[in-house]
């Protein structure tokens, strides 16, 4: 059987993480959660040797879930930021340094407060203040180098008791790998997967410049402070991907906005 570049990667990771090892090699994405209480090395992927299951180099081209997040000490999270950044993680040793291929999607989840209550705000006693203390627990940097970043509102008896129409896995599916598809084949004379791994540096040539009227409300946040150069280049990327789900063949205004709205998480 002949891999694809990255599940060879994966396949070599799993071979250094004794409790996957022996699992069948797949193409499948991985999914993992993590414990409250882990500490760097458990969330990094670090330790006090090479060859450890730890849960980046195992999730490799996967989906790392980091539920509750501010639940989670400060440096736990902060050491996932090179990952986030560069694709791998690298660890120094008295033997030396080794670098291990992490790159994942990470998503992380976090409740208003730390009361939790199940009314929501209209149960929560806690103050503005307690609550932005709660949020900040997650650092700038790392939330500069995640994508998405939406608000959810509780779910009310109403929509619990009513069904809804809503679109199936299926559809969702089938849209998601037409647009995984048209990005793989724009990419590929560059050896690119997908638009994520895109340089910002590559979306600013003038191949790929998009026109100043469709970039205005990005720029204008960009001079404002409101995103930073790293959050500028995310938005870029996150645009081609609304345009490749939208089926267009590139990202105008709307599709930038969409990228933009999607980045500027409600704070109050």
């Amino acid at each position: 059987m002949i891999l694809p570049k990255e599940s060879q990667r994966r396949a070599c990771c799993r071979i250094l993480a004794p409790r996957l090892a022996s699992a069948p090699i797949s193409r499948a994405t991985r999914n993992r959660t993590g414990s409250h209480s882990a500490q760097v090395a458990r969330n990094s992927g670090s330790g006090t040797r090479y060859k450890h299951d730890r849960p980046l180099k195992a999730v490799h081209i996967g989906v790392k879930l980091r539920d509750e997040a501010p639940e989670f000490a400060g440096r736990a999270l902060d050491a996932l930021r090179e990952p986030l950044e560069e694709g791998y993680i690298t660890l120094g040793r008295a033997q030396g340094v080794v670098v291990y291929p992490a790159k994942v999607q990470l998503a992380l989840t976090a409740n208003p407060c730390s009361c939790q209550r199940p009314a929501g705000d209209a149960g929560c006693g806690c103050s503005a203040q307690v609550k932005r203390r709660y949020l900040r627990r997650i650092s700038g940097p790392l939330l500069d180098r995640i994508d998405i970043q939406v608000n959810l509102e509780p779910v009310s008896p109403i929509s619990l008791m009513t069904p809804g129409k809503s679109e199936s896995s299926e559809a969702v599916a089938s849209r998601v790998a037409r647009a995984r598809a048209t990005a793989t084949a724009r990419w590929a004379d560059l050896g690119l997967r997908c638009n994520a791994e895109v340089p910002g540096a590559l979306l600013r040539e003038p191949r790929w410049r998009l026109p100043p009227h469709d970039m205005a409300d990005l720029t204008a946040h960009l001079d404002q402070g409101v995103i930073s150069a790293r959050g500028y280049d995310r938005v870029l990327r996150l645009a081609w991907t609304v345009a490749d789900l939208l089926g267009r063949d590139r990202p105008h205004k709307e599709e930038v906005n969409i990228a933009l709205g999607l980045r500027l998480r409600d704070t109050d």
